[in-house]
């Protein structure tokens, strides 16, 4: 019945290490289903509303016939809003799309005139050119691409900035 001696050195570490301050972990898987997403807010508040309304439509002290007259009136009322707000926002669309078309046409005719203006002039001075060398022509071919590749991608950016 022999018992081992604790050893000095490991009863030491322990204490000190209790002793020692720890650091503050955050506990956030805690606290994540007490945040409340604003999405989730919204929609509770819009459903919250519609059911409200009806019950209160339901719930009043009128009779069936002002009821629904009311109910009939109110149906009439937002088929028209909607109907005007889907013409403004078609209206507004297809004023978008003549502007981007109008600035890309502006834009393409600048790069073409840029292009032409800045094409070097292809000077024969008689001398033959290196092994390796490109010749001019290839050069002019590949700066025309890069160009078009360059009105492109402009269009596309300016597109995507009007749908955002």
């Amino acid at each position: 019945m022999t018992t081992q001696k604790p050893n000095f050195n490991e009863v030491k570490e322990q204490q000190l290490e209790s002793s020692l301050p720890q650091l503050y972990h955050s506990q956030e898987s805690i606290y994540e289903e007490e945040r409340v997403n604003m999405k989730d807010f919204v929609i509770g508040a819009l459903v919250g509303g519609i059911v409200g309304a009806a019950a209160g439509l339901l719930l009043a002290p009128k009779p069936g016939k002002d009821l629904r007259s009311d109910v009939a009136v109110q149906a009439v009322n937002l088929k028209d809003k909607s109907a005007d707000l889907s013409l403004t926002a078609k209206d507004k669309t297809v004023q978008l799309s003549k502007q981007i078309q109008e600035q890309s046409t502006q834009l393409v005719e600048k790069v073409k005139t840029l292009k032409s203006a800045k094409a070097p002039t292809v000077f024969d001075d008689g001398t033959v050119s290196f092994e390796g060398e490109e010749p001019l022509e290839d050069f002019t071919e590949k700066s025309d691409a890069k160009a078009e590749d360059a009105v492109e991608q402009a269009v596309e950016d300016k597109a995507e900035e009007v749908r955002a």
